[in-house]
């Protein structure tokens, strides 16, 4: 049994002591502390002549000199009193580098640690790779401002309501305005590092990189991505020239084990934006981020997994992405060489039916500490990724110009069973986050008013969850889809299939 946490004992209330966080603290959605939380104080003390007191105008907020007095008071009051919300985090960072920036910036930096770092991770840990970045992101200006655009922007969505109908209050509205001030700031610097590439710095710019791109899936989620991972992929081309015996500038360092799991880890969030982007894109735009790694030896831990989908069924997806690719260039070519891709994509698409998700799922958590029931779960989510990765695959199927009735009508069959998978997911918010891309596939096949309907709720309930405006966007795209298929008698051609997959869309 657990000592009373720190936030019963402060609501003077009898707490569980069953867990950290407790139960009631979970159902008032509450931050459970065990201790009482380091909180920060205007001025430079907390009692005393001091207290109140701001340094002089010699003070800088990340690298920059604040305007002089009163020009400075006058700013920062009005973006302190629009950063006041009914839950303000506590301030926790404790890193005596983030004392000289404003109130602010701290609020965001506090802001990523407590909401952001959760929202792209399937499970929140002590080894949280997103938490882990802060403590690069003390000693770097760039990755630092880059986590306070991210932060901004966030907490500006969480201003704007599903359908977009509600006007901003001022204090969202300034915070647009960081949330871009950051931004701009972010893209400058790493541009300035970019042209005078430092190896040293690599681990820092490419962590930046990926912020980047999770900054634009909350801002839309379409093409500011690819730009992003064309850059990754440029820089890692540098450093693989530069690790090279005998080349110029040659490196060769044997980095810590914390310093190459981050690396690992970031590398598959890159890999993973290009598989799922890909999916979504045409051929032009089409980006393959490779990982020179041994995925025998090196796993990726499912508390450390962004989406929660198994390694085959993301080889799947990116195995039928690039067949989507090849049917443009078969048109020169006779029968024989369609019915190998056609045959080819068959055997793929029976692979990945038999995809064993209750074994994935097994293997993939310490059943000594998990329940049957989180197994079972999580069994599910990765049954959502085989379900999607099959429709997507028949969708591909399709523009072979095959059986199209027979694909249709076992379509509709998968179609139905993935909402029940996703609709069972309701009850879990950490697993249900991340079924943006396994909803949208779905809502591809829907045909009636009904099961649309199901979908828009699923995607209402993933913006109140993740508030990414690519969730709004997805649904949008599919509103779209769905009027253009019954003005066009629910007859699509093989153009307006592939239509709504062709726009370089980042749905996760």
């Amino acid at each position: 049994m657990h000592a009373a946490c720190w936030t019963c004992r402060n609501r003077t209330i009898r707490c569980d002591q069953t867990s950290i966080p407790c139960a009631k603290c979970k159902k008032a959605g509450l931050e459970c502390f065990e201790q009482r939380p380091l909180r920060w104080v205007k001025g430079i003390a907390i009692r005393g002549k001091m207290r109140g007191r701001i340094l002089g105008d010699g003070l800088k907020i990340s690298g920059e000199h604040l305007p002089a007095q009163p020009e400075r008071k006058k700013i920062l009051r009005s973006r302190a009193n629009s950063l006041t919300t009914n839950t303000t985090p506590s301030f926790a960072l404790q890193d005596p580098c983030i004392h000289a920036l404003d109130q602010s910036s701290r609020f965001y930096l506090d802001y990523y640690n407590i909401r952001i770092t959760k929202l792209f991770i399937l499970h929140d840990s002590e080894s949280n790779p997103f938490r882990s970045l802060l403590t690069y992101a003390m000693d770097n200006s760039t990755l630092r401002k880059c986590i306070i655009a991210v932060a901004a922007r966030h907490f500006a969505n969480t201003g704007q309501s599903f359908d977009q109908t509600d006007a901003l209050s001022p204090r969202f509205v300034n915070a647009n305005l960081d949330a871009l001030h950051f931004k701009k700031q972010t893209i400058n610097a790493l541009l300035l590092s970019l042209s005078n590439p430092d190896h040293s710095q690599k681990d820092v710019i490419m962590s930046t990189i990926l912020l980047l791109i999770f900054l634009d899936l909350l801002e839309s989620g379409i093409d500011g991505w690819k730009y992003h991972l064309h850059g990754a992929q440029g820089l890692v081309n540098l450093s693989r020239s530069l690790l090279e015996p005998g080349a110029s500038g040659y490196v060769n360092s044997n980095p810590g084990e914390t310093v190459q799991e981050t690396r690992r880890f970031v590398a598959r969030q890159l890999s993973l934006v290009s598989t799922f982007g890909g999916a979504l894109s045409g051929s032009n735009s089409s980006t393959e981020f490779g990982i020179n790694l041994d995925e025998s030896r090196h796993q990726e831990s499912i508390i450390r997994s962004f989406l929660g989908c198994p390694v085959f069924l993301l080889g799947a997806i990116r195995y039928f992405s690039n067949q989507r690719h090849v049917i443009e260039t078969l048109n020169m070519h006779d029968d024989l060489s369609i019915h190998k891709h056609v045959r080819d994509t068959l055997t793929m698409l029976e692979l990945t039916a038999k995809f064993d998700c209750l074994e994935w799922a097994s293997k993939s958590v310490q059943s000594s500490v998990s329940s049957a029931g989180e197994i079972q779960k999580l069994s599910l989510l990765s049954e959502a990724y085989r379900t999607a990765a099959v429709l997507y695959g028949k969708r591909v199927l399709r523009a072979f110009k095959t059986s199209i009735r027979t694909i249709a009508s076992d379509s509709e069959e998968l179609m139905l069973r993935l909402l029940g998978v996703i609709d069972s997911l309701k009850c879990d918010p950490a697993l249900f986050k991340c079924l943006l891309w396994p909803t949208f596939i779905t809502g591809l096949e829907c045909q009636t008013h009904g099961e649309q309907q199901v979908v828009i709720g699923f995607l209402k309930m993933l913006w109140d969850l993740t508030f990414c405006l690519n969730v709004i966007n997805a649904s949008k795209i599919l509103r779209g889809h769905w009027k253009r298929r019954h003005l066009d008698g629910n007859l699509e051609s093989e153009k307006s299939d592939f239509y709504v997959i062709e726009q370089g869309w980042l749905l996760i």
